[in-house]
Protein backbone atom coordinates (compact mmCIF):
# COMPACT_ATOMS: atom_id res chain seq x y z
CA UNK A 1 0.00 0.00 0.00
CA UNK A 2 1.82 3.25 -1.03
CA UNK A 3 1.73 6.53 1.39
CA UNK A 4 -0.71 9.02 -0.14
CA UNK A 5 -0.89 12.67 1.30
CA UNK A 6 -4.60 12.08 2.62
CA UNK A 7 -2.79 9.08 4.63
CA UNK A 8 -0.24 11.85 5.80
CA UNK A 9 -2.62 14.18 6.34
CA UNK A 10 -5.17 12.27 8.10
CA UNK A 11 -2.20 11.28 10.53
CA UNK A 12 -1.18 14.78 10.87
CA UNK A 13 -4.79 15.89 11.87
CA UNK A 14 -4.94 13.25 14.35
CA UNK A 15 -1.93 14.48 16.26
CA UNK A 16 -2.90 18.39 16.13
CA UNK A 17 -6.67 18.06 17.13
CA UNK A 18 -6.12 14.21 19.56
CA UNK A 19 -3.88 13.33 21.61
CA UNK A 20 -3.50 9.71 20.94
CA UNK A 21 -1.77 8.67 24.46
CA UNK A 22 -5.18 10.44 26.59
CA UNK A 23 -7.74 9.61 24.12
CA UNK A 24 -8.26 14.09 25.06
CA UNK A 25 -9.10 15.97 22.54
CA UNK A 26 -6.73 19.53 21.96
CA UNK A 27 -7.61 22.82 20.75
CA UNK A 28 -5.54 23.42 17.54
CA UNK A 29 -4.33 26.94 18.30
CA UNK A 30 -0.32 26.07 17.29
CA UNK A 31 0.82 24.89 14.63
CA UNK A 32 4.34 24.02 15.15
CA UNK A 33 5.07 20.39 15.50
CA UNK A 34 7.53 19.20 18.02
CA UNK A 35 9.48 15.85 18.56
CA UNK A 36 6.53 13.78 19.54
CA UNK A 37 4.93 15.00 16.82
CA UNK A 38 7.45 14.70 14.42
CA UNK A 39 8.21 10.88 15.38
CA UNK A 40 4.53 10.05 15.01
CA UNK A 41 4.79 11.08 11.15
CA UNK A 42 7.89 9.50 10.67
CA UNK A 43 6.66 6.04 12.16
CA UNK A 44 3.22 6.66 10.14
CA UNK A 45 4.99 7.33 7.12
CA UNK A 46 7.09 4.31 7.37
CA UNK A 47 4.13 1.93 8.21
CA UNK A 48 1.91 3.32 5.11
CA UNK A 49 4.94 3.27 2.56
CA UNK A 50 4.60 0.82 -0.52
CA UNK A 51 6.72 -2.18 0.59
CA UNK A 52 7.32 -2.73 -3.58
CA UNK A 53 9.14 0.53 -3.82
CA UNK A 54 9.61 1.80 -0.48
CA UNK A 55 11.34 4.86 0.58
CA UNK A 56 15.07 5.12 0.45
CA UNK A 57 17.09 4.44 3.77
CA UNK A 58 19.13 8.12 2.65
CA UNK A 59 15.65 9.67 3.46
CA UNK A 60 14.82 8.33 6.67
CA UNK A 61 18.69 9.26 7.52
CA UNK A 62 18.38 13.06 6.84
CA UNK A 63 14.44 12.87 7.99
CA UNK A 64 16.11 11.31 11.42
CA UNK A 65 19.04 14.01 11.56
CA UNK A 66 16.24 16.94 11.24
CA UNK A 67 15.04 15.19 14.42
CA UNK A 68 18.30 15.59 16.07
CA UNK A 69 18.94 19.07 14.83
CA UNK A 70 15.30 20.09 16.23
CA UNK A 71 15.63 18.22 19.68
CA UNK A 72 19.39 20.17 19.90
CA UNK A 73 18.07 23.62 18.91
CA UNK A 74 15.24 23.17 21.28
CA UNK A 75 17.70 22.23 24.08
CA UNK A 76 20.19 25.25 23.26
CA UNK A 77 16.69 27.55 23.52
CA UNK A 78 15.68 25.88 26.77
CA UNK A 79 19.24 26.84 27.74
CA UNK A 80 19.93 29.80 26.98
CA UNK A 81 16.26 30.80 28.50
CA UNK A 82 17.85 29.94 31.67
CA UNK A 83 21.11 31.29 30.93
CA UNK A 84 19.38 35.19 30.67
CA UNK A 85 17.41 34.27 33.26
CA UNK A 86 20.13 34.07 35.53
CA UNK A 87 20.86 37.35 34.26
CA UNK A 88 18.05 39.11 36.56
CA UNK A 89 19.62 38.02 39.59
CA UNK A 90 20.47 41.61 41.53
CA UNK A 91 18.05 43.55 38.95
CA UNK A 92 15.02 45.46 39.72
CA UNK A 93 12.17 44.43 37.66
CA UNK A 94 8.41 44.99 37.07
CA UNK A 95 6.27 41.99 36.26
CA UNK A 96 2.84 41.61 35.33
CA UNK A 97 0.70 38.65 35.54
CA UNK A 98 -2.57 36.49 36.14
CA UNK A 99 -3.60 33.85 38.52
CA UNK A 100 -5.11 30.76 37.72
CA UNK A 101 -9.01 32.63 38.09
CA UNK A 102 -7.54 34.94 35.77
CA UNK A 103 -7.24 38.19 37.98
CA UNK A 104 -4.30 39.98 37.33
CA UNK A 105 -1.68 40.28 40.04
CA UNK A 106 1.43 43.10 39.67
CA UNK A 107 4.57 42.90 41.30
CA UNK A 108 8.01 44.49 41.38
CA UNK A 109 11.61 44.43 43.14
CA UNK A 110 15.08 42.74 43.35
CA UNK A 111 15.71 39.78 41.99
CA UNK A 112 17.06 37.59 44.73
CA UNK A 113 17.46 33.91 42.81
CA UNK A 114 16.28 32.25 40.00
CA UNK A 115 14.32 28.73 40.14
CA UNK A 116 14.65 26.26 37.16
CA UNK A 117 11.98 23.88 36.64
CA UNK A 118 9.77 21.66 33.94
CA UNK A 119 7.81 25.34 33.67
CA UNK A 120 10.82 27.12 32.81
CA UNK A 121 12.80 29.83 34.92
CA UNK A 122 11.21 31.56 37.38
CA UNK A 123 12.96 34.59 39.11
CA UNK A 124 12.22 35.09 43.25
CA UNK A 125 11.52 38.62 44.50
CA UNK A 126 10.90 38.21 48.76
CA UNK A 127 10.48 34.98 48.24
CA UNK A 128 7.91 34.38 45.71
CA UNK A 129 8.39 33.29 42.67
CA UNK A 130 6.92 34.65 39.25
CA UNK A 131 7.32 33.55 35.55
CA UNK A 132 10.07 34.76 33.48
CA UNK A 133 7.75 35.48 30.64
CA UNK A 134 5.05 37.91 32.56
CA UNK A 135 8.09 40.21 33.20
CA UNK A 136 7.47 43.60 31.62
CA UNK A 137 10.70 45.87 32.51
CA UNK A 138 13.86 45.44 33.74
CA UNK A 139 16.58 48.17 35.15
CA UNK A 140 19.30 48.43 37.83
CA UNK A 141 18.35 49.08 41.02
CA UNK A 142 18.31 52.62 42.62
CA UNK A 143 20.01 53.16 45.87
CA UNK A 144 16.93 53.99 47.79
CA UNK A 145 15.10 50.57 46.04
CA UNK A 146 18.86 49.04 47.46
CA UNK A 147 18.20 50.38 50.52
CA UNK A 148 14.48 49.40 51.36
CA UNK A 149 15.58 45.95 50.32
CA UNK A 150 18.54 45.79 53.01
CA UNK A 151 15.99 47.24 55.39
CA UNK A 152 13.28 44.79 54.36
CA UNK A 153 15.77 41.74 54.58
CA UNK A 154 16.49 42.73 58.23
CA UNK A 155 13.63 43.02 59.42
CA UNK A 156 12.91 39.49 57.74
CA UNK A 157 15.72 38.10 59.18
CA UNK A 158 15.28 39.54 62.91
CA UNK A 159 11.63 38.18 62.49
CA UNK A 160 12.95 34.73 61.78
CA UNK A 161 15.32 35.18 64.53
CA UNK A 162 13.08 36.56 66.93
CA UNK A 163 10.68 33.78 66.34
CA UNK A 164 13.13 31.13 66.33
CA UNK A 165 13.80 32.57 70.15
CA UNK A 166 10.27 32.97 71.27
CA UNK A 167 11.11 36.74 71.39
CA UNK A 168 8.90 39.75 69.79
CA UNK A 169 10.68 42.13 67.39
CA UNK A 170 10.67 45.97 67.67
CA UNK A 171 10.75 47.56 64.27
CA UNK A 172 12.44 50.25 64.45
CA UNK A 173 15.75 48.50 66.03
CA UNK A 174 15.34 45.62 63.79
CA UNK A 175 16.09 47.81 61.30
CA UNK A 176 18.89 49.24 62.85
CA UNK A 177 17.30 52.28 63.68
CA UNK A 178 17.84 53.34 67.59
CA UNK A 179 17.12 56.43 68.74
CA UNK A 180 19.39 57.54 71.71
Amino acid sequence: MAINSTDLSTALDELTYKDLDSNKSNVRGNSNLGKDEFMKLLTTQMQYQDPLNPQSDQDFIAQLAQFSSLEQMQNLNSTFNNTSAYALIDKYVEIESSDSTGKQESAEGIVDSVKVNKDGAQVVIDGKSYSVDDIYKVSSPTDEQWAAKLKADALAKAGADAQASGNKVNPSTAAGNTTE
